[in-house]
């Protein structure tokens, strides 16, 4: 399945979507020291010595055998350099060597590195009220641009107001700023002190050109400095009101070890690239990378949380190469214990199950944090021709109608093996920002479908089993892509026939290649807005992602990028979404994003159908495995896993 890699808007990451589909041991002892085999001279009663009589000692203890944990994945990564090629083979490993600094477990931001995450309330972030004259660089409050101040830019104000500038004069506006302090006496796996600045030395080798990754974050950055040997602090661009400021900490690089090195010569450096230094539970081995085979760790001597018997094992080695039904076959031997996070469990889930049901692996299985969802074009690009009426879905009674007449239970139970839950809206119920009893529900309930239907002047006067309005009938076009793909031609079957059957309204299934359906504005039906009905992926996250149905999220020639492929537009939606995006408080926040999951399932521009289940199988012998939906890896907490010596 193919999920749209674009920029929604400047709150969402680069890579808007990146996920398709799918007993404890403490340390190992150090054996205890075995005193040499010796004898002692016994005085006889003459004085004829006798002989050396031999004093019994304990039989040298043998070298335990080192508890090895295995995860068996089917990529292998091209470089583990923090800024080198970023794969999902190589995120489990990245567990291993790094860990953190910040995790995301239950869609809420945790501290690894760090002593807290800074905030508001604890009075380590905050806003600074600030003078910018003409020509500054600013970044414009509607638009998120980096601009130079001239007229017409929009300033946040320090009541939360715009501004719309007019020179020639300075104004005043806010800007964001967020102290890190990381843990006392944190080592570098070759025992090196870790320190604020080499969180520095990252942010610099990621700002310079020679570094290719985006500078989304990089280009919004006023200043991120070292205060002390444990304390980093970023400030945001004048005008850069960052409510993920939280997050602005950088991944520490050794500067004693890569210093010297430019950021190019980074890209390339072998030390860099195939054995970094890493301050997490493992280090790797002296056998190091076999290029081709595996990859093997073993216990970092100076990991911080050592004190706590952390790692629970004493190596894991990472194998590449394998498919899905491999790992499952050697997960039920015990020859592996986990599968690596790229692999893809879609064509085994029945396997998966019934090898779970019979005792052989256990799995845990989740809702993910990727939601497919049927959008309305609403509001279609000037020159798209409809049959039905481009004014068809600006009726919200046709679009409940839709929600009301399809069975997503029922999709979710054929298509996902009701590894699933029904949305109510883009969050999951278990989101911690999640609506809840907010949120408008759409049961599956044919009958007030067809209602809506009729209510809208929508009937079926011929008796074809298709509605009418006159002379235009209840005819659309509903897309998605792959052509390839096996599930999506299901999937849009399913739909076809529900609402078919159910509500009296055609969708003509059509499979397109990704590039042209999902291509930026105007050259896709997505983004292009020249679609009915489109069935596709979104990713959700810590941060809801409402600014996906923005006003000023709707593409066109003045935001080619823009993620409001439905058209949508809700002054009060949009206020609420802003105001959730825009505030630095808890409090704020919440009640920003519950207010505009309220006023997206009351007007539905688009309805989820179901978030794709996170499956994680795992040997019967592994012991400590939390899957968790909004995790980077699935093995996020790696270094508290075991496995039970008993198998």
């Amino acid at each position: 399945m193919e999920t749209p890699r674009r920029r929604a808007t400047p709150l969402i990451s680069a890579a808007l979507l990146a996920l398709i589909v799918l007993a404890a041991c403490g340390p190992t002892p150090t054996p205890p020291v075995t005193p040499k085999p010796g004898f002692t001279a016994t005085p006889g009663p003459s004085s004829t010595p006798a002989p050396p009589t031999l004093t019994p000692t304990a039989s040298p203890s043998p070298t335990p055998t080192p508890i090895e944990l295995v995860v068996c994945q089917t990529g292998e990564p091209l470089s583990l350099y923090l800024y080198g090629d970023d794969t999902r083979a190589r995120g489990a490993i990245f567990q291993a060597l790094f860990d953190g600094p910040i995790d995301t477990v239950g869609y809420v931001d945790q501290p690894v590195l760090l002593a807290a995450l800074p905030s508001v309330e604890a009075g380590t972030a905050g806003t600074l009220e600030v003078e910018v004259s003409p020509g500054q660089t600013v970044v414009d409050a509607v638009t998120g641009a980096v601009v130079p101040l001239v007229d017409g830019i929009h300033l946040r104000q320090p009541d939360g107001s715009l501004l719309s500038y007019v020179g020639p004069d300075p104004v005043r506006t806010i800007q964001v700023w967020a102290e890190f302090t990381l843990l006392p006496d944190l080592r570098w796996s070759d025992g090196a002190p870790l320190t604020a600045d080499d969180s520095l030395f990252s942010y610099e080798i990621d700002a310079s050109p020679d570094t290719p990754r985006g500078k989304y974050l990089i280009s919004r950055t006023a200043s991120y400095i070292a205060t002390s040997d444990t304390t980093t602090r970023w400030t945001g661009l004048p005008g850069f009101l960052d409510s993920d400021y939280a997050q602005r900490f950088w991944t520490p690089l050794p500067r004693h070890a890569y210093g010297g090195l430019s950021a190019a010569a980074l890209q390339s450096d072998p030390a860099a690239n195939e054995r970094p230094l890493g301050w997490g539970p493992f280090v790797i081995s002296a056998e190091g990378w076999v290029k081709g085979g595996h990859l093997t760790v073993e216990r970092n001597p100076y990991y911080f949380r050592a004190a706590e018997g952390l790692p629970r094992v004493d190596k894991v080695t990472f194998r590449f190469g394998l498919e899905a039904a491999s790992v499952l076959n050697e997960l039920a031997t015990n020859t592996c214990h986990l599968g690596g996070d790229d692999v893809d469990w879609t064509s085994q889930i029945p396997d998966l199950l019934a090898a779970r049901d019979a005792g052989q692996v256990t799995a845990q299985i989740v809702a993910g944090d990727v939601f497919e969802h049927l959008d309305f074009g609403i509001q279609p690009e000037a020159g798209y021709r409809r049959g039905a009426g481009l004014d068809l879905f600006t009726d919200a009674r046709v679009r409940q109608a839709v929600a009301y007449c399809l069975d997503r239970q029922a999709l979710i139970d054929q298509l996902v093996y009701g590894l699933s839950e029904v949305p109510a809206a883009y969050v999951p119920a278990g989101h911690p920002l999640f609506g809840g009893e907010t949120l408008t529900r759409y049961p599956f309930d044919p009958a007030r479908g067809q209602a809506l239907l009729a209510e809208a002047g929508w009937a079926d006067a011929d008796g074809d089993g298709v509605r009418e309005q006159g002379s235009r009938r209840l005819s659309v076009g509903l897309v998605s892509a792959p052509p390839e793909s096996a599930f999506r031609s299901a999937l849009l079957e399913f739909i076809r026939t529900q609402l078919l059957t159910n509500c009296g309204l055609e969708a003509r299934p059509e499979l397109h290649t990704p590039e042209a359906l999902y291509d930026v504005w105007p050259d896709s039906l997505v983004f292009g807005r020249q679609f009915d009905l489109a069935v596709f992926p979104w990713m959700t996250g810590p941060t809801p992602p409402c600014d996906l149905y923005l006003t000023s999220a709707l593409p066109s020639s003045d935001n080619p990028g823009g993620s409001n492929d439905t058209g949508y537009s809700n002054p009060d939606y949009d206020a609420a979404c802003r105001s959730a995006l825009s505030a630095l408080d808890t409090a704020t926040r919440r009640a920003g994003q519950v207010e505009a999951q309220h006023l997206f399932t009351q007007d539905l521009p688009a309805l989820p159908l179901f978030f794709r289940p996170k499956v994680g199988p795992a040997a019967n012998s592994v012991r400590g495995y939390q899957l968790d939906a909004s995790a980077a890896s699935g093995l996020w907490n790696l270094e508290a896993l075991a496995l039970a010596l008993d198998g």
